[in-house]
């Protein structure tokens, strides 16, 4: 039997595409950020696993050529700290290639998954050639930013929020969904699967999540949700054994925070995958889930 309540509920939000900011002008350009001073962005390096030099970073700013988004079409990350933003993405790329590259990937065909618009994926284009570079986002304006900005070596597309890629089988070398099932919901193992399918045998996917580190590492206004929206849960010092969802809005697919134990991913997502590894705040307060497409 149909659960009328719960149909009009899904139907409220379950929209193919996700809300749009406005396709803004670009901010600024990497080269703008040459004389600054990157200690200035100091907890970003105190929580990094990599930390390059000062030349490093020189070197890689000169190699970046695409401008910096505006804070509306970046997810808000970063406001006022545009140099922050593209630090925070070259950190993660680091830590990214560090990560695929113990597992023997160190090239090939490599897809973002939710990508926005390009905190991660622009620095595997500009600071080196051994991936092609594919993207996708549910969120119009992130591709239309894109498909402006970017050099046509950037695959970029949109996606919907039901699960599917306009993908062959087995075609990616590389998968990454930063902060992405962080905000899934009902779609999660279909989009795990979506995922499985187009990984290639043995190939590998990192995705974060939000673990027991993260929920008592979040930052206040995400904790802030959790107290307006579940307060049953605001409470507790342990994230609880499983999977919790705190439901802030029913009128875009964008509109939850998803927290996973750790016990649940080994449970439950090694049905679809071989789970190699958690590690606890591996990108800030988000843990990475490294897992493997079984031969």
């Amino acid at each position: 039997m149909v659960d009328n309540a719960r149909l009009e509920h899904l139907l409220a939000y379950a929209s193919p595409f996700a809300q749009s900011s406005p396709v803004l002008e670009p901010v600024a350009q990497p080269l703008d950020f040459l004389d600054m001073d990157p200690m200035r962005y100091k907890w970003l390096f105190d929580d990094a696993q990599l930390t390059p030099s000062r030349e490093d970073l020189t070197a890689a700013l000169k190699r970046d050529h695409a401008p910096i988004p505006a804070p509306e079409n970046r997810e808000g990350y970063s406001r006022g700290r545009d140099f922050g933003y593209w630090i925070s993405g070259y950190l993660a790329y680091l830590n990214v290639c560090e990560m695929a590259a113990r597992q023997g990937v160190i090239g090939g065909r490599y897809l973002d998954f939710g990508g926005s618009t390009g905190r991660l994926f622009r620095h595997f284009l500009f600071q080196g050639d051994a991936f092609d570079v594919w993207s996708c986002d549910f969120k119009t304006s992130s591709v239309q930013w894109n498909l402006l900005h970017y050099p046509q070596t950037i695959k970029a597309f949109q996606n919907m929020y039901h699960p599917f890629l306009p993908l062959e089988d087995n075609s990616f070398d590389l998968i990454t969904a930063m902060s992405v099932f962080t905000h899934i919901d009902e779609t999660e193992t279909s989009w795990l699967l979506e995922l499985r399918r187009v990984l290639k045998p043995g190939s590998i996917a990192l995705i974060t999540i939000h673990d027991e580190q993260s929920w008592k590492t979040m930052p206040d206004y995400l904790r802030s949700r959790v107290i307006q929206f579940r307060p049953d849960l605001a409470g507790i010092d342990e994230l609880p054994e499983g999977r919790q969802v705190s439901t802030h809005r029913t009128d875009d697919p964008l509109r939850c925070l998803v927290f996973h134990s750790r016990s649940f991913i080994r449970r439950q997502w090694s049905r679809y995958f071989d789970v190699l590894d958690i590690v606890p705040g591996r990108f800030g307060f988000q843990s990475a889930v490294l897992l493997r497409k079984p031969i």
